[in-house]
């Protein structure tokens, strides 16, 4: 449906509503993910009534035509069979799989090429009609306009659209409490994908600042613990880091990198040490480090319209206040060393961790083994377990 719905709208075919917007010196683009159906315009000042009169079109209007429908649908499926050989995305997607289990955050966004390939154009244009239209709308503007009359021209245009509160979905998510290693054959593989992780608490937690600060020290930024250790000291990686991520009904602690395939062992055993190692002993300079680097970073968030248009997005999302960002400076300083160690307690969890290599098997799983015994579980490019 994103790739479909401004192939043509209203008296537009494609071509011509490409055409109109470029007329306009408009930039638009289409974004989707597990939680939100996102489209952006950026235009000038003076052509925002018309741009937001083709937008209007493309949301309440598409064409869907069948023609489109083909070509898309063989663009998406060449897109799949791409990513099924990129190693980076298949530790990313199984990494998921076994994350959320039978959640529906566990599938690729793009689909599986089994699934993708039986969606005919009557489903997009079902989806569209029974889920698109009846979905929740926020809209955020940012720019040179007064409150009235971004309501005015809203309401002219978009009045149509019914939308209702945010909701939580309706799926629960549950962890296994326990440690699991897997491993993805990626034959004759030069480099090991390297993904460890686990569920975290959701992002309108109240700790979610302390988390953020103990990530940082962790694998948050460029001269963090991990990065040190795995790239500056033992020369392992281009790059290697951690990161709280978050949907709008989920969320996930992660470890990436990529390493030469036979130092595979050195660098899961290094990553697993700084693991236990954040969750006993943070030292005061870094916590000190670690704030100034998120306090000075934050005003180049918010540099451009369309930064802080994203920026606002989360507040939505995640159901968080809306002086977030007025706090936000003061929130991260007042964090005590305290609330960062239970932040670390409570957040890396080595024995609830998922800890999966993609790579050849043939070198990978003897240096699995080594660390692990008999624990490994090989899984396919999907993330299911091979029997």
């Amino acid at each position: 449906t994103s790739l479909l719905i401004d192939e043509g709208a209203a008296e537009y075919d494609a071509l011509q509503l490409n055409n109109e917007l470029e007329k306009l010196g408009t930039i638009s683009s289409i974004n989707v993910n597990h939680d939100t159906f996102t489209f952006s315009l950026l235009s000038l000042k003076e052509y925002f009534e018309r741009s937001l009169e083709l937008l209007s079109k493309i949301i309440l209007e598409p064409r869907f035509e069948e023609k489109d429908f083909g070509r898309e649908k063989k663009r998406m499926l060449d897109k799949i069979l791409q990513l099924k050989d990129e190693p980076s995305y298949i530790a990313a997607s199984a990494f998921e799989k076994q994350l959320f289990g039978s959640a529906p955050y566990s599938f690729p966004e793009i689909g599986y090429e089994s699934s993708a390939s039986q969606i005919v154009n009557n489903d997009v244009i079902n989806f569209y009609k029974n889920k698109f239209i009846q979905s929740n709308f926020s809209v955020i503007i940012v720019g040179n306009i007064e409150k009235e009359e971004a309501i005015e021209l809203l309401n002219k245009y978009l009045g149509k659209l019914n939308s209702s509160s945010l909701v939580k979905n309706d799926f629960v998510i549950r962890s296994e409490k326990r440690k699991r290693i897997f491993f993805v054959d990626k034959k004759e593989s030069a480099q090991s994908e390297i993904r460890i992780g686990n569920l975290i608490k959701l992002r309108d937690s109240e700790d979610y600042y302390a988390a953020r600060i103990m990530n940082t020290i962790l694998g948050g930024q460029f001269s963090s613990r991990i990065n040190l250790n795995l790239r500056e000291k033992r020369g392992l990686t281009y790059g290697a880091g951690s990161s709280l991520n978050y949907y709008r009904s989920a969320g996930y602690f992660e470890i990436s990198t990529a390493v030469n395939i036979k130092n595979t062992e050195e660098a899961v055993s290094e990553l697993l040490n700084e693991i236990n190692l954040i969750r006993h002993k943070i030292n005061d300079d870094e916590i000190d480090f670690a704030k100034s680097y998120l306090i000075k970073q934050f005003p180049s968030k918010f540099e451009t319209y369309s930064q802080v248009a994203r920026n606002i997005s989360p507040l939505i999302v995640h159901n968080l206040p809306l002086d977030y960002y007025h706090k936000y400076e003061d929130a991260i300083a007042k964090v005590t060393k305290e609330e960062i160690h239970k932040a670390a307690i409570d957040y890396v969890l080595p024995d609830e961790s998922i800890i999966l290599v993609v790579g050849d098997k043939s070198i990978v799983q003897p240096q699995l083994f080594s660390l692990f015994g008999k624990e490994l579980i090989e899984l396919d490019i999907y993330g299911e377990e091979v029997k």
